[in-house]
């Protein structure tokens, strides 16, 4: 089956796949990167990049100029590529060459300027279909460490001060042993499941050293890596051919007992003002407009007006940031002021950690009681998952509801990271039940590019004035914007992410902004999320379809079951509904509404727990 993503969803540089062979190897090129590196056929690496990320974290991204040997069959591979960045130049070679069952990867880089830099150099990805497998760790000492690579996402590196790895793969009656070495640099590992990416990664330069480190122009970094595979056993079963549409029976089980659709938000728009449309465009799917406010900001109070009025009687849902709860005076009086206004949420976060911790959450319910205002409190965190993994601790003496966001994009904007990383924002949710051990769960904001750099050496941008010609928060952020928001496939992202968090004690999940180019802005998407707002609060049954994504809900009093399927991949998928023998099309990033009557092979059984 095809893995590609729908096209409209690809960055322009990874419109086009070469596979190079070369002996027992398989590796796909995409945008001159190494892809699902295989041998004999079974996959042993996920992925090996060049990778320069700036004294921001920010990933630098590169232009490939050259590569050669893609096409020959015997040979060294190369490749060569320069930054896209005019503050950070670098030229980079990598050369791959095979030995047998031997993969060599060497990497060359030369800078042409100065600059600062947190990584630079090779990475390697490890797919997750690898945890719980064993794995021996050499260090440069000469030990060696046993460990594995985690099941549950790991908070912290599993693996560190790293010169070399022992693991094996199996699967279809084949075991294939793997070793690998590095040069050039000590490598450490971490969960990229905690950032919603479907990897491991290895990568150089531990964390435990200062950064950012200067980079001086004529400087030349080296690297390496040497790959051995020893497979035994069947060889491996060959995969179906995609180049037509996949036929598969859409089958509908029981009702999930306590997992009901989550009610679905959006964010205010963070746009300037001259971006607003002539007649305000009001996202009907959404039930609540969630605004992010920081009181230090120039303009806060304008934003705060524009929601308001955006929200048009809807409910608010208001995250602030601040060190200290005296700092969010001037909005809670100004939301004082406004006793029509409904509140469904509010939560503080420290500026420096993204935190809403127990204590500061019981200092904002003191200062909401203090000017009569009876808002519930949130905690958590306003970044990524990874700091509710690593921050759960301090969140063991708060029994209410706690919050984390979600952006695909933290490492990778590639359309493959896109549609990878739904089944990765399973796991997450699946482990944020786990931490949270039974409090519930307002997931978002759910954003493409990420609306703030929570790992940011320098400071924030800010507005120079108290009004939104500039916009706030995201508008000012690098990379928070991404064209594909007003793609038509987004509509299969969404629905396929909302499938992925769905679960219990997940009680709302933001997606996007309301209005501007950070908007679901293609009609396509805005019907899907209309759907999905129909059936808020209604019992979800299990369902899947064959390559397809499929999601359930009953309606209450009804004798029928809505089902929404949708595809997230480059080629047309076929199914039948239940008790039916006529196929049904599904184009690439296409989403179809169905409405089934129970006992047309459906069933109104209760899911056992």
């Amino acid at each position: 089956m095809s893995s590609a993503p729908p096209r409209d969803l690809l960055r322009p540089d990874e419109q086009t796949t070469s596979v190079v062979h070369r002996g027992p190897w398989t590796i796909e090129l995409r945008a001159g990167q190494l892809e699902n590196i295989r041998h004999l056929g079974v996959l042993v690496l996920r992925s090996v990049r060049a990778v320069v990320r700036d004294e921001n974290w920010r990933t630098v991204a590169s232009i490939v100029d050259r590569m050669h040997g893609v096409d020959l069959d015997a040979g060294s591979l190369l490749i060569e590529g320069r930054t896209r960045d005019e503050r950070i130049v670098l030229k980079w070679l990598l050369e791959v060459a095979t030995d047998g069952d031997e993969l060599s990867i060497a990497y060359r880089a030369e800078a042409g300027s100065d600059f600062l830099r947190n990584r630079l150099g090779l990475i390697v990805l490890h797919s997750p279909a690898l945890a719980g497998s064993p794995i021996d760790v050499s260090h440069p000492s000469g030990a060696v460490t046993s460990t594995v690579f985690p099941d549950h996402i790991s908070p912290h590196q599993p693996a560190v001060d790293i010169r070399g790895l022992d693991w094996v793969v199996t699967g279809d009656g084949r075991s294939t042993s793997c070793r690998l070495g590095f040069a050039g640099d000590v490598f450490e590992m971490e969960d990229q499941r905690n950032w919603t990416d479907a990897s491991y990664k290895m990568y150089s330069t531990p964390l435990s050293l200062p950064f950012p480190v200067s980079v001086r122009a004529g400087e030349v970094i080296e690297q390496s890596l040497v790959l051995r595979c020893v497979a035994t056993g069947a060889e491996p079963s060959e995969s179906a051919d995609a180049s037509g549409p996949v036929m598969g029976e859409l089958v509908i089980g029981d009702i999930v007992r306590g997992v009901t659709l989550p009610a679905l938000t959006t964010t205010a728009s963070t746009a300037a003002s001259i971006h607003r449309p002539d007649e305000r465009r009001r996202a009907r799917w959404a039930g609540a407009l969630l605004v992010e406010l920081d009181p230090s900001s120039s303009n806060w109070a304008a934003a705060l007006a524009r929601a308001i009025e955006d929200a048009d009687g809807r409910p608010l849902d208001v995250r602030l940031v601040a060190d200290r709860v005296d700092e969010v005076g001037p909005v809670l009086d100004t939301l004082a002021e406004h006793p029509s206004l409904e509140i469904t949420r509010i939560a503080l976060f420290a500026r420096e950690d993204h935190l809403a911790v127990p204590e500061i959450a019981r200092s904002l319910l003191s200062a909401l009681d203090e000017r009569g205002l009876d808002i519930q409190v949130v905690a958590g965190t306003r970044a990524h998952f990874t700091e509710l993994n690593r921050s759960i601790g301090r969140l063991d003496s708060w029994r209410g509801p706690m919050t984390f966001s979600i952006t695909p994009f933290m490492h990778d904007t590639s359309g493959q990271q896109m549609v990878e990383s739904i089944s990765t924002q399973r796991e997450v949710a699946e482990n944020a039940r786990r931490l949270a051990h039974g409090r519930p769960l307002h997931i978002g904001p759910i954003t493409l590019g990420a609306r703030f750099n929570a790992v940011a050496t320098t400071p924030s941008p800010t507005p120079s004035g108290r009004d939104l010609d500039e916009g706030y928060g995201a508008a000012l952020v690098a990379g928070a914007t991404d064209v594909r928001s007003s793609s038509a496939s987004l509509a299969a992202w969404l629905l396929a992410s909302v499938a992925a968090l769905t679960g219990p004690k997940v009680l709302s999940l933001s997606y996007l902004e309301e209005w501007g180019a950070r908007s679901p802005a293609h009609e396509s998407a805005e019907q899907v999320l209309s759907w999905l707002s129909e059936l808020e609060g209604q019992p979800v049954r299990s369902a899947r379809a064959p390559g397809l994504t499929a999601l359930a809900a009953g309606r209450t009093g009804a004798r029928s079951t809505v089902v929404l399927i949708g595809n997230l991949r480059d080629q047309p998928r076929e199914f039948r509904l239940p008790g039916s023998a006529v196929p049904i099309v599904v184009g690439p990033g296409e989403v179809r509404r169905f409405e089934l009557r129970l006992g047309a092979g459906v069933s109104d059984r209760l899911a056992e727990e």
